[in-house]
């Protein structure tokens, strides 16, 4: 039998930490994603299982909700996308067994990297990188925004320094290449 090694989305055995400047860019490498669709007509027991399931509400447009065990983002109309820890076995099986026939569920986990960002100065940095007007952005604001030509998923964890950006995992060295080159200009 082969034996196999996991790699980062950046190519690593482990997840790639950088801090420039003020700015701390962290690769999340143990990250689960579902992408996670309300079916036609079926908008109560939709409901209904959101709740139980995710254990928060669904957030309203432009907006991320979360708890301990589960963070929701809001992609569009009864469309959300829904990530948890990698500890969490089979994320997208146990929600399809919670949701039924109410929801389409598919695995996302390795079609997108996610890379947390902090400090002071990172709304600067996002600026200019991305029309999303960050500086405005309150904490649990989610936008879908182009990041250096590539359609990325922005999320503003607080009120204050913390952002998450998701980002096409095949293009996760340009997008990390771009946020580190921008971090060093500031």
């Amino acid at each position: 039998m082969a034996s196999l090694t996991a790699i980062t989305a950046l190519g690593g055995i482990t997840a790639c930490d950088k801090t420039i400047g003020g700015i701390r860019i962290v690769e999340i490498a143990d990250c689960c994603l579902a992408s996670l669709a309300m079916r036609r007509g079926k908008a109560a027991s939709f409901r209904k299982a959101a709740k139980k399931a995710l254990g928060t509400d669904l957030p309203a447009p432009g907006q991320w909700t979360g708890n301990d065990t589960h963070g929701v983002i809001w992609m569009g109309p009864d469309q959300f996308l829904v990530e948890a820890e990698t500890g969490t076995a089979d994320l997208a099986g146990g929600l399809a067994a919670s949701f039924g026939g109410a929801a389409s569920i598919t695995d996302q986990s390795d079609a997108w990297v996610r890379f947390d960002i902090t400090g002071k100065d990172v709304p600067a940095m996002l600026e200019r990188l991305s029309a999303a007007d960050t500086r405005l952005m309150q904490g649990g604001a989610a936008v879908r925004t182009p990041i250096h030509h590539m359609l990325c998923v922005l999320v503003r964890r607080d009120a204050y320094i913390s952002f998450t950006i998701y980002g096409p995992r095949a293009s996760a060295q340009s997008l990390h290449h771009a946020l580190t080159a921008t971090a060093a200009s500031l």
